[in-house]
């Protein structure tokens, strides 16, 4: 086995789940204006919500729909009923809010599952793929090529369709959009139904191949948020900065190991962060 093809191959299964993460990382702060810390729980929702559905006797295919829906209805739920009542509060109290939403999510997966990793069965079984000297199986071939696709086909319709448009405008300028008549509210409970679904897709899709705990849920959200931060917060930009940053981690883990996967991401978001910063100067500051 090549292990710098089979390290290429994670990197596009890794980079495909961080593209759907920050896109919709993007959407919910670009339309909101907060950075929501509780993003990388959808991953654990859905997770969780699938392996109840599966312990009760449920097919696949229909825990997978039941576990997008809930997990949309919640990420909706803390924007309707937590931010939007909020919306006048100061941008770091919000950011708060949503960190302690996701230690809350923490705190119920913990007591229903307990700390043991848990996953689900693949969705696409059958003899895995071998090229150059690699190994991927028919779930990594279907999240490259799902999570990819799904992520193209999101930042095309945001060009494309109304609705779109509508949350391109509330991102751009929220006053001068509801003077065009678009309902902002509105706009930004589309824009956190997207991002539920993006997560849950992500978890669908990956989870098949690993096990995951309860603490995932950050991870996800440092994850994604650094792909958004390479693209300067650009849902189209955040497809390519995913791939990326997937093969650079996968590559790391190659070359150096897996103890310094942590490390090495964090410092790329900290590089990420001073980069981002260097045109503010003396307390100006510049529009993300």
């Amino acid at each position: 086995m090549n292990p710098y093809v089979q390290g290429l191959f994670s990197g596009l299964m890794n980079g495909a789940t961080y593209a759907l993460l920050g896109i919709g990382l993007v959407l919910a702060f670009r339309t909101s204006r907060v950075l929501n810390l509780a993003h990388g729980e959808t991953f654990v929702v859905a997770t969780v919500a699938i392996v109840f559905m599966l312990q009760l006797g449920a097919p696949l295919w229909a825990a997978i729909a039941v576990a997008i829906l809930l997990t949309g209805l919640l990420y909706c739920a803390l924007q309707r009923f937590t931010l939007q009542p909020r919306g006048h509060w100061p941008i770091g109290a919000l950011i708060l809010i949503t960190l302690g939403a996701a230690f809350l999510v923490r705190g119920v997966v913990i007591l229903l599952i307990g700390a043991e990793p848990v996953s689900f069965p693949s969705l696409f079984t059958g003899a895995p793929v071998r090229i150059a000297g690699g190994v991927i199986p028919r779930q990594g071939v279907a999240m490259i090529v799902i999570g990819f696709g799904l992520s193209i086909a999101v930042t095309y319709l945001l060009s494309r369709t109304r609705i779109g448009k509508e949350l391109i405008a509330t991102a751009e300028n929220s006053q001068a959009a509801q003077l065009l008549g678009i309902d902002v509210n509105r706009a930004r409970m589309i824009a956190y139904a997207v991002a539920a679904v993006l997560g849950a897709v992500s978890a669908v899709l990956l989870v098949p191949l690993i096990a995951i705990d309860y603490q995932i849920g950050l991870a996800m959200t440092t994850r994604g948020f650094i792909a958004a931060a390479i693209a300067g917060m650009s849902p189209g930009r955040t497809v390519v900065s995913g791939l990326f940053l997937g093969i650079f981690e996968s590559m790391v883990i190659v070359f150096f190991g897996a103890l310094f996967q942590d490390p090495v991401m964090f410092g790329l978001l900290i590089a990420v962060a001073l980069w981002q910063s260097r045109s503010i100067r003396f307390g100006g500051g510049v529009r993300a």
